[in-house]
């Protein structure tokens, strides 16, 4: 349940109820053939099927007592089935040189029902290449080169078409008619004494998504703490305009991004310090427009107005990952793990976001069986959402998103069974 003031003080309240029932059956077939030349063929089929059921209601309260909201209560039937075929080829040429090959295709036939209201028939497929060539240059050298494309469809509880309130008009909304987004990868990877490496990769994102912040005015005819339309001197509806601000997840355009990674993987003075570094460095660019909102159908007498959100954004940005784990005992039994994260102002879909950082320190002791674990994730609370962000035509979003990110935590583990056994083989 919902309280909330309107512009001349009156107050209101709503209650809302969003279940959602999810079915869902996979079966998966592979065959795996080896050759005479070294190669291996994997084919298979795979089929997925879901059902959703999100039967969503929404009650206003209207003196002196609360009534269904017809507009935003939504009974959803979502069905959804895939089927896939893959194949792959897999072979090491000679002693440096080895690859795999292989595609897999999708059919996807899906059907949605807002019932009493509206509905959709979505029917498409994709052809999803792979490619990876590996070159072992020398002992301490290695190179490889990957292609890869995957399709990421919405989420089932994205497409329910319900709305979360933070006031009447101010809300996320959901979108049953979001498109699935195509993703193609490319990667250069080197890696030196299987310690130190460099990757170069670019991503293309096709019907790109995201929850993008619509706003504008929706005008409608007042009324009162009973329901009843409020009239002018001359009998006609007394109209009131109100603005709004509405994230909806929607397909936009496109996104690129070049992005850099440099790090290492390796233990120092005899194993007692060990080190997982990151560092990355990413340029990308996200384009498009949005310019309705499909969820929405004013009633017979509103009027909604939507601003166009103009996305042009090109954006360099850095972040880092430093994980450290420090044995401070001959006995191997103590450990310090000290961890920190840094990630720049960036800029996405939606904005900027700012600096984010966090320090998380943790002691582990082992005793026996037993491994007690003491954490503290974030111990500066650095590790939250800042988001601003500006539109050609001077609206804008700006968004903190606080969700007390230190802790603390104690933790006992204990391995049952024979420690002693040791693993034998031919």
């Amino acid at each position: 349940m919902s309280f909330y003031a309107d512009k001349d003080n009156s107050y209101g309240a709503f209650k809302q109820w969003v279940p959602q029932i999810i079915n869902n059956y996979a079966a998966n077939v592979d065959y795996l053939q080896k050759t005479i030349k070294g190669g291996s063929w994997l084919m298979g089929i795979s089929y997925n099927n879901t059902n959703t059921d999100n039967d969503t209601r929404q009650d206003v309260y209207q003196s002196p007592d609360f009534v269904n909201d017809p507009n935003q209560t939504n009974h959803f039937i979502y069905k959804e089935n895939i089927l896939g075929a893959y194949v792959t080829y897999e072979r090491k040429l000679n002693e440096k040189i080895s690859g795999k090959i292989g595609t897999r295709y999708e059919m996807t036939r899906s059907t949605g029902e807002i019932l009493g209201k509206t509905g959709f028939t979505r029917n498409y497929n994709n052809l999803l290449p792979y490619l990876n060539l590996n070159y072992a240059i020398s002992e301490d050298h290695n190179l490889s080169y990957t292609f890869s494309s995957r399709v990421r469809r919405p989420r089932f509880w994205e497409l329910n078409p319900s709305r979360t309130y933070f006031t009447p008009d101010n809300y996320t909304q959901n979108n049953p008619f979001i498109l699935a987004s195509k993703f193609y990868n490319q990667e250069i990877n080197y890696i030196f004494k299987n310690a130190f490496y460099a990757n170069l990769s670019f991503n293309y994102a096709g019907d790109a998504s995201g929850q993008i912040p619509l706003q504008g005015t929706l005008t409608r005819p007042e009324k009162d703490s009973n329901g009843t339309v409020v009239l002018d001197s001359d009998g006609n509806p007394k109209m009131t305009t109100a603005k709004f601000l509405r994230y909806i997840r929607t397909n936009y355009g496109n996104n690129k991004q070049l992005g850099l990674t440099l790090g290492m993987n390796k233990a120092w003075f005899k194993e007692i310090w060990t080190t997982n570094y990151s560092a990355n460095l990413v340029y990308a660019v996200y384009a498009g427009k949005v310019s309705e909102d499909p969820t929405s159908t004013p009633n017979p007498g509103q009027t909604e107005i939507i601003s166009p959100y103009i996305i042009n954004i090109k954006n360099l940005s850095f972040s880092a990952q430093l994980n450290n784990s420090i044995r401070l005992s001959s006995k191997k039994d103590w450990f310090l793990g000290i961890n920190y994260f840094f990630a720049g102002k960036s800029k996405a879909e939606i904005g900027e976001v700012g600096v984010r950082q966090s320090l998380d320190i943790n002691v582990k002791k082992i005793m026996g069986n037993w491994t007690f674990l003491a954490e503290v994730y974030d111990a500066f609370n650095q590790n939250f959402y800042k988001l601003r962000g500006t539109q050609p035509d001077g609206s804008y979003n700006n968004m903190t998103s606080f969700e007390y990110p230190r802790i603390f935590s104690v933790g006992a583990t204990y391995n049952f069974g024979n420690q002693k056994l040791k693993k034998t083989g031919r």
